[in-house]
């Protein structure tokens, strides 16, 4: 029943589609020390919101992606 319930709660919040992300133990271990540190909710909207606050990051400065790479830098001359 209660699994019923979050389904019909994702679905009123437009949270249709479904994506598996393998994370390393680490990562894990910081979504599970946010959940207990910020009343938001689950590990999982956290990490909803990583996600979309990172998607915004790469689609200003798709660079950062590559480590902080400056755009129109050019190798020093030989």
């Amino acid at each position: 029943m209660e699994a019923m319930a979050k389904q019909k709660d994702a679905e009123k919040e437009g949270l249709s589609e479904m994506l598996g992300v393998r994370v390393s133990a680490d990562d894990l271990a910081r979504l599970d020390a946010l959940a207990e540190r910020l009343p938001i909710g689950t590990r999982h909207a956290i990490a909803r919101f990583a996600l979309r606050i990172g998607l915004d990051a790469i689609e200003r400065d798709p660079g950062v992606l590559l480590g902080g790479a400056v755009k129109g830098r050019k190798a020093p001359g030989r």
